[in-house]
């Protein structure tokens, strides 16, 4: 197999200019979740954090599943798997985005890939040491 066929077997439903839109729309989705915090809840910088973390995992993983079905199935039963147990909300926030991530590699490794970057770049501000 050559390169440029490892490239389009590993796009899925993406088409190169798709991936710059769900970058754009996980950014957008994350900088509503930090307004809704502040402004409209009146949350601290942690709250704020949080709900930007959630908007981007939501965005990346309402992208990547798109209009198919199985996978909106499966997204669904991830979400639903993460709010069970006793771990703290750090965590269940950071599963839910590690399950995304992994449904998306498992369908389209490499926009999941650039993607899951922007991503990582949300979570490392979201769980900043606060001071």
């Amino acid at each position: 197999m050559d390169v440029m066929g490892f490239i389009a077997d590993n796009m899925g439903h993406f088409a190169p200019q798709d991936i710059a839109l769900l970058l754009f729309q996980m950014l957008v989705a994350a900088l509503l979740g930090a307004f809704l915090a502040r402004v409209g809840g009146r949350l601290p910088a942690e709250g704020m954090r949080e709900l930007a973390l959630w908007g981007a995992a939501s965005a990346l993983g309402a992208g990547l599943v798109g209009a198919q079905l199985p996978l909106a199935v499966l997204l669904l039963a991830f979400a639903v798997l993460v709010r069970g147990g006793e771990s703290s909300r750090t965590h269940q926030v950071l599963r839910f985005g590690a399950m995304v991530m992994g449904l998306g590699c498992g369908r389209e490794l490499i926009p999941t890939v650039i993607v899951g970057v922007l991503f990582v770049l949300v979570a490392r501000w979201a769980f900043a040491p606060r001071g």
